[in-house]
């Protein structure tokens, strides 16, 4: 008797416009809303996305300390009191892991290669504090791994091709304006891809008050 064979169904995928080699349109700036996370009152059910830098600081490596990791520790715990909602997907996951990983490399002595270490037995107690860190991550998080039509690749490659972006950056920014996420991060590369920023990064927050500051002058 033969098998039963199992047969796909193919969705098709949405046309986009090709982006033409060669071609310089150049993406404006768009104007973000940026808010010092210290003094945020993290309104109910309100949706967040966190960046890698966010996880490393609450839990990156114990031989990485940094006086943010209580700030950002607090805006979890403010987030899940008030109901919020925290996204995540694989790219940030990936970050996570390949960042711990690096950090910790580089904190030894004992190997010269990123690969030997990675092959190591040492690596392998690593790789479970890691694992446990990345499990905690899932306990406070809902997974939002974008389907490709929510991203527009011709204009993430318009900004890319200006070479001021992170390709990951860029896309991380996609998800947040498609999905009307406010974006936890302490980088200050976000400010001109048009979301809106949570952050303790006070000079961050400060260029931002500057620039509006001056936009109202300029209106007045």
């Amino acid at each position: 008797m033969r098998k039963k064979v199992h047969i796909a169904t193919v969705y098709p995928l949405k046309r986009r416009p090709r982006l033409l080699a060669g071609r310089n349109r150049h993406v404006k700036p768009v104007p973000v809303n940026i808010h010092s996370i210290e003094n945020y009152d993290f309104p109910a059910g309100k949706s967040y996305f966190f960046d890698t830098n966010i996880w490393l600081y609450i839990y990156g490596p114990i031989g990485w300390p940094d006086e943010r990791l209580d700030i950002y520790s607090r805006a979890l715990k403010r987030i899940r009191d008030s109901k919020g909602t925290i996204y995540i997907n694989c790219m940030i996951i990936s970050e996570f892991i390949n960042t711990f990983s690096r950090i910790e490399f580089k904190q030894q002595s004992e190997f010269l290669r990123y690969k030997e270490f990675r092959n190591s037995l040492r690596y392998r107690v690593i790789a479970q504090d890691i694992a446990q860190n990345v499990k905690k991550i899932f306990k406070s998080t809902m997974a939002c791994d974008p389907e490709l039509q929510a991203i527009n690749f011709p204009e993430v490659m318009d900004l890319f091709e200006q070479g001021k972006y992170d390709f990951n950056d860029l896309l991380f920014a996609q998800i947040c304006r498609a999905k009307g996420l406010v974006f936890v991060t302490h980088d200050k590369d976000f400010s001109e891809l048009g979301v809106e920023i949570l952050t303790a990064n006070e000079k961050l927050v400060r260029n931002e008050k500057l620039e509006s500051k001056g936009k109202s002058e300029n209106f007045s």
